[in-house]
This record gives C-alpha cells, structure tokens and sequence, in this order.
C-alpha cells in the first residue's frame, strides 16, 4: 500500500520487459503511489516481453515506440499527454538490451 507520494503525478516509463526488469518495479511502484502512466517500449521488445501483463495489471495504455525514431518518440510523448489529460511530470528511461546484443552483433563504437 503506498502512501500517494506521487498523487497527480503524469509519466512515462520505457523498458518494462518482464518481472525482473527495473522498469516493470518502478512502474508498479509509481501506480502504488499515485501517478499514473503510460508504458513503453520498442516494438520487437513487446512482442518478447510480458508487458501486455503489466499494463493489465496496472490499468494503463502501452504506446510502443522505438526510442531511436524521432517520429515515434513525437507520437509518444503526444498520445501520452493525450492518455494522461495534460503535462507529463516525469520519464524514466530504461532501456537495457536491444535485438543486436541478443543477436550477438558487434555494436558500432566510433575511434577515438
């Protein structure tokens, strides 16, 4: 049971895959106390995960968007203003792996 420390609040959370991820607790936790939210996350990354589970269990939208799209990312942050009724208050940003590490692709690293 929380004790509404984040009443009124508006936010997005990125990167809630499953139970174990940081993403899914902080979520849980931010609906406890009050806030409400719009979950997150790529669209390859939702049909792996389980967070059609979470946005059941926590009676919120999911707006998938894949954080390296401008475009997507616009329609986020306008279609969660919209879900929310106004302002967001805050973001957290957890994305932790992407479909090239569980490939095994080596990732781009520039030379200094």
């Amino acid at each position: 049971m929380g004790h509404g420390l984040l009443n009124g609040k508006k936010g997005i959370i990125f990167g809630a895959l499953d139970s174990k991820s940081i993403a899914w607790k902080v979520a849980q936790k931010c609906v406890e106390e009050g806030a409400q939210i719009v979950l997150t996350n790529a669209p390859v990354a939702m049909r792996l995960g389980e967070i059609n589970d979470l946005a059941a269990e926590l009676k919120c939208e999911i707006v998938p968007a894949d954080a390296t799209s401008i475009e997507d990312l616009e329609n986020l942050f306008a279609r969660s203003m919209e879900i929310v009724g106004g302002k967001l208050d805050f973001v957290l940003h957890s994305i932790g792996m992407s479909v090239n590490v569980r490939k095994k692709k080596r990732l781009y690293r520039p030379q200094l």
